[in-house]
């Protein structure tokens, strides 16, 4: 049947909107203001997670009844059917998790310490009941950010307290810290704002495709599509047009559910008018739920087949290399680099691993370099492997160093950008699901040829892989090995929104274009060859690169090779270029030396070194450009009195030798003392290493203490309430106590008096003092002998007795004694009542 354009099947029985509700510390108020806002009629089923402490019986389902007309239910045991307009809450130390009709308890998996009760809820809501809302209230810690992820993901909408208002602020900024909070409201608000959006949800029942099916869509709404497409397209530059319809609609029923537009031509008008909606669009289609391990045995399996022999077959100096396209907020990436890393630990082989995940969402990205996320994924993560792979930070858990250097982030759209190389792995996890066939099919020719001969592709559950490019491995997992091809290398394959190649011609004519030189370029050549000799010098003395016409300036001593620039020039060169060195290092300035004659092939030449320094950049070393200056024959007379000098030269030279040696002695002694400092360095690393282990102890002591403090609040919360409804019942009893004109009198076990009404004291001689006497030591004026044995007979009996007395002055009285009740079915005494005898 059509409605609107959609083709889809009519569903068999109407679903129920599930509500899912998620509070801790400071919850209670803020579930009572709820509840009391919104309204009973709503035909929304209303489930309430709330941390509870595992050992003590809740009163939280009876302190929301007195809050609403809906029917309140605690959720045991035994699974109850949802039914509109009825709220189920959670019981002590049970987890509970939602199908398309039924409800129900189970025992946790997890200890105390690690279990999050809103994000398992949550995550159960989005695979049943995705187009549901998922609403964060007061409460500690960040429990349920990871489920409303799953919730927004499936097409629901997340609905969070103003942290203003929240009496605890740590889940609301936890929800909003990661970005997918769609409405941040006051709970009277929230309240009200639930039933608009659930009326207008109604409205937009024929454009969502059922989660089992696919969507067909008429002309006319195709074409509003594509100007949708074409919107986002020209703001974004990304292409959703080959995106599957299903996906498509879900997530354009989301935004046009928000902003109140209840058809898709509307929508496109309000998309022209409001650009940063378009944003919001965009945002939308690119949510994708990860989580560390997700599907654990799917993990294992590409452990043990693929990581393991990757591991086993890696070639020194030879990374294994992966790629995880849309790899979103980074989990998927780090927990392949966290199995990596233990496979390399086991068989403790020097294996480098790069894991390339990539993604077109930025502020994703942006959260997966910074490798911080919420305390719930202790739900998914080991114990040993959060010890080990990450360090806790407040109500969070930092992915460690070891990890983070093992991934590179990018921002690359598999769609438009040229595929990551030579790769043994690629992991694409229900990325393909959002694709049409065709679109399928092309993006795995660019994982086969991105792929090693040997390579491994991993994908997600609900996933195939075409059979001519990858063998199956694992069917179960969908773990897939590439399949050898004979013949040239692939080439890489076109895809849609590829730039095109240009022509042959074109690409030629370019590369002719880079063949001319330019003006600039030969003019970089001439300096070259005009240029005097030079050698560029670093800090240390080391040549780190020569000129071509240097060599005939340089002559090599013997003995161990050395790159010292001082022992490498012509000897007659060495003073002059160590003085010369000396002085542009200390004074940052050019220093030029004199000129010293130097004997080339018998002839003697005037040579000057002319050390120019280089000017330093921030971080990093100095250099020096030295340049060799030759000003043609040395005269006669110059060498004469080069040859005279020689005795003080020499007697100079001595003495720099023995300053050299006491200087090297110096450098010695310090770099001893340096060794010193670096061990003690060591030995204060050592102990704050220490600290640091103690000061994760005490933030573990604090987050149970944390716990168990959210538990007393709850607790205290519902004694609170319970105090209170003790309270108004005793007010009711006194004022009926003191109303009633009916003789009564209350005995407990032993028949002694309990409590009394005022007009007993017409009968009997009794003061406010008598309480707890025995009811035999009063007297009274009626003719009546056998009270006392008539309560006890009662008492033991547990029949009521009737007696007609007479009092002293001649009137007429029926006594009745019955036994006295407690809530509990318990006999704690008896009642007697005094009835006028005509009354009787």
């Amino acid at each position: 049947m059509a409605q609107g354009g959609i083709t889809r099947l009519e569903p068999t029985a109407e679903r129920v909107t599930i509500v899912g509700i998620g509070a801790s510390a400071g919850g209670i108020e803020a579930l009572r203001q709820f509840f009391g806002a919104v309204p009973a009629d709503l035909g929304l089923a209303y489930v309430v997670i709330v941390h509870l402490a595992p050992d003590h019986n809740s009163e939280l389902a009876a302190i929301l009844g007195r809050c609403t007309r809906m029917p309140v239910l605690e959720v045991n045991e035994r699974a109850l059917e949802i039914k509109p307009d009825h709220v189920y809450v959670i019981a002590p130390d049970r987890k509970l998790e939602i199908s398309d009709t039924r409800i129900g308890a189970a025992p946790f998996d997890e200890p105390q310490g690690r279990r999050a009760p809103i994000d398992v809820f949550f995550r159960s809501l989005a695979t049943s009941h995705g187009d549901g809302f998922a609403i964060i209230l007061s409460g500690g810690g960040s429990d349920g950010a990871v489920g409303a992820k799953a919730v927004k993901e499936a097409g629901g909408l997340v609905l969070v307290q103003d942290p203003r208002e929240a009496a605890h602020e740590g889940m609301p900024r936890a929800v909003i810290a990661a970005e997918i909070a769609d409405l941040v409201l006051p709970v009277r608000d929230i309240a009200t704002q639930l039933g608009a959006l659930a009326s207008h949800k109604q409205k937009l029942m024929p454009l969502l495709p059922r989660p089992e099916s696919d969507a067909v869509v008429g002309e006319a709404e195709e074409l509003i599509l594509k100007r949708i497409f074409d919107l986002v397209r020209a703001r974004t530059n990304h292409d959703f047009s080959r995106y599957k319809r299903a996906t498509i609609l879900r997530r354009l029923a989301r935004r046009m559910q928000l902003n109140h537009q209840p058809s898709l031509e509307q929508y496109l008008g309000f998309l022209k008018e409001h650009a940063e909606e378009v944003e919001s669009l965009f945002d939308d289609m690119l949510i994708s739920v990860t989580s560390f391990f997700r599907d654990p045995d799917a993990w294992e399996a590409l452990r043990v087949q693929a990581i393991a022999p990757l591991v086993e077959r890696a070639q020194p100096n030879q990374p294994v290399r992966a790629w995880v396209p849309g790899c979103a907020t980074g989990e998927e990436a780090y927990t392949l680099a966290i199995l990596f890393r233990e496979e390399i630990s086991r068989r403790d082989l020097p294996v480098e691993v790069v894991i390339f995940g990539s993604d077109v969402d930025q502020s994703a990205l942006a959260t997966a370099r910074e490798g911080i996320y919420p305390a719930a994924i202790a739900a998914d993560v080991s114990e040993a492997r959060l010890a080990r792979y990450f360090r806790a930070e407040g109500d969070h858990f930092r992915i460690s160093s070891e990890i983070r250097d093992s991934v590179v982030f990018a921002a690359h759209s598999v769609l438009r950008d040229p595929p990551f190389s030579k790769l043994h792995l690629i992991s694409c996890r229900n990325l393909l699901i959002y694709l049409d066939r065709e679109l399928q099919a092309q993006l795995l020719n660019v994982f086969r040829y991105g792929l090693r001969e040997d390579g491994y592709l991993f994908i997600g559950i609900s996933e195939t892989a075409d059979p001519e490019l990858f063998d199956p491995l694992d069917k179960q997992h969908r773990l897939f090995r590439v399949r050898p091809r004979a013949g040239p290398a692939m080439r890489l394959p076109q895809l849609p929104a590829m730039p095109l190649m240009p022509p042959l011609a074109e690409r030629s004519r370019e590369r002719g274009m880079r063949l001319r030189r330019s003006p600039g370029e030969i003019h970089i050549e001439t300096l070259e060859t005009t240029a005097p000799p030079s050698a560029l010098v670093d800090e240390h003395w080391i040549v780190e690169h020569l000129s071509e016409s240097a060599g005939r300036f340089l002559q090599p001593r013997g003995g161990p090779p050395t790159q010292v620039i001082t022992e490498l020039v012509r000897p007659e060169l060495a003073d002059e270029l160590r003085s010369a060195l000396h002085r542009a290092f200390e004074l940052r300035e050019s220093c030029l030396s004199s000129f010293v004659p130097v004997r080339f092939n018998g002839a003697q030449k005037l040579v000057a070194v002319l050390v120019q320094p280089r000017p330093s950049e921030e971080g990093h070393q100095q250099r020096v450009l030295v340049l060799f200056l030759e000003a043609g024959e040395a005269e006669p007379r110059e060498i004469e009195r080069s040859e005279t000098s020689d005795s003080i030269v020499l007697a100079l030279r001595d003495k720099l030798r023995i300053a050299e040696q006491r200087l090297e002695t110096m450098r010695q002694e310090h770099g001893m003392a340096y060794e010193d400092l670096r061990a003690a360095n060591e030995e204060l690393q050592s102990l704050n290493e220490e600290y640091r282990s103690t000061t994760e102890e005490l933030e573990t002591s604090k987050e149970e203490l944390q716990s168990v403090n959210e538990d007393l609040q709850t607790v205290n919360n519902e004694l609170k309430m319970k105090l209170e409804e003790v309270s108004r019942a005793n007010n009711d009893l006194e004022n009926f106590m003191g109303a009633t004109d009916i003789p009564m009198l209350f005995l407990d076990r032993n028949l002694a008096i309990k409590r009394y009404t005022a007009p007993l004291r017409q009968i009997f001689n009794v003061k406010p003092l008598d309480h707890g006497r025995p009811i035999g030591d009063l007297t009274h004026n009626m003719v009546y002998a056998d009270l006392e044995q008539d309560a006890a007979r009662v008492l033991h009996d547990l029949a009521p007795i009737e007696r007609q007395v007479k009092l002293r002055s001649g009137e007429r009285l029926a006594v009745r004694i019955r036994p006295y009740r407690t809530a509990e079915d318990r006999i704690d005494g008896v009642v007697v009542t005094f009835v006028d005898g005509v009354q009787a």
